[in-house]
């Protein structure tokens, strides 16, 4: 891999770790429906000028019906989702979750994309649930209250799973700005729909919230988006979901800086798990001389 994706890959870690954070101070007052209709309505007003050009214009056109649904199941529903969870949980356990989607991009080019998975590869599935299930371990019960932001976020990387796929699948062909900013245009859309039922109190929003929610949209979804899909094209979605790998260590810091979030031994064992299980499956981990 190059240098330069290289440090793509750890800028956009940074960038997307902060989100985590953004997200669990501004969900509660906006409500995950309202917030996700900012962020996604101010990153599409930012590229939107970029389809004005003529090649992207045409690509546009052409891919629309594929940009609206990768739109939607890369940006719009999963931002909710991860959203809601933030609600419940820190912003680092909430990143952690986002750390499974590595898991379910190779699981779904496997059944999808017929690439084959090997014994270890299996092998990492199981290791990273495990993982999981110590990460979440104290904060579950029988009732499903306790479940549901867990699942939620969980929920959230089998859609960018199914994204990251669908983009190799049937956009590897669009330039990377058409991507981005064709997929966020339907994205605003699509949340615009949602918006009239979710209105949130505007008279008890704070000029911080409504700045971090600004930085969620320019930062964290706009410039992160144009990295994330330049990765795309240049490292493959196997390599570029890899980032999510490299998110929790980030947002653990800032949510320590940012929320006084406490980061415990047992999130860090947990962590580490997790990360060996993606290891092996995307065959970072290996034990071959191949």
């Amino acid at each position: 891999m190059k240098l330069v994706d290289t440090l793509l890959l750890i800028l956009l870690a940074a960038i997307w770790g902060s989100s985590f954070i953004f997200m669990r101070a501004t969900a509660e007052v906006f409500g995950p429906i309202a917030l996700i209709t900012i962020r996604v309505g101010v990153a599409g007003l930012c590229l939107l000028p970029f389809l004005l050009a003529e090649k992207r214009r045409q690509e546009f056109l052409q891919n629309w019906r594929t940009l609206a649904w990768v739109g939607i199941i890369s940006s719009a529903v999963p931002f909710i989702l991860l959203a809601y969870s933030t609600l419940y949980l820190s912003g680092g356990t909430v990143s952690i979750l986002n750390a499974m989607t590595p898991i379910f991009t190779a699981w779904i080019a496997h059944l999808w994309l017929k690439d084959t998975m090997t014994k270890l590869q299996f092998l990492g599935l199981a290791v990273s649930i495990i993982g999981l299930s110590i990460l979440v371990w104290d904060k579950v019960s029988w009732d499903i209250k306790t479940w549901l932001p867990i699942l939620t976020g969980v929920l959230a990387t089998l859609c960018y799973g199914i994204a990251s796929n669908s983009m190799k699948q049937y956009l590897s062909h669009v330039s990377t700005m058409t991507n981005t900013a064709g997929s966020l245009f339907f994205a605003a859309l699509f949340m615009l729909l949602l918006l009239p039922f979710f209105l949130p109190n505007i008279e008890n929003i704070s000029a911080n919230a409504w700045l971090y929610a600004v930085v969620l949209g320019v930062v964290c979804t706009a410039l992160a988006y144009a990295i994330f899909f330049r990765l795309l094209q240049s490292i493959g979605p196997a390599r570029a979901v890899s980032v999510t790998f490299i998110i929790p260590s980030f947002s653990f810091v800032w949510g320590y800086l940012l929320l006084d979030e406490i980061v415990t031994f047992r999130m860090l064992g947990a962590t580490a798990i997790i990360l060996i299980g993606m290891g092996l499956v995307l065959r970072l981990i290996r034990f071959d001389k191949s």
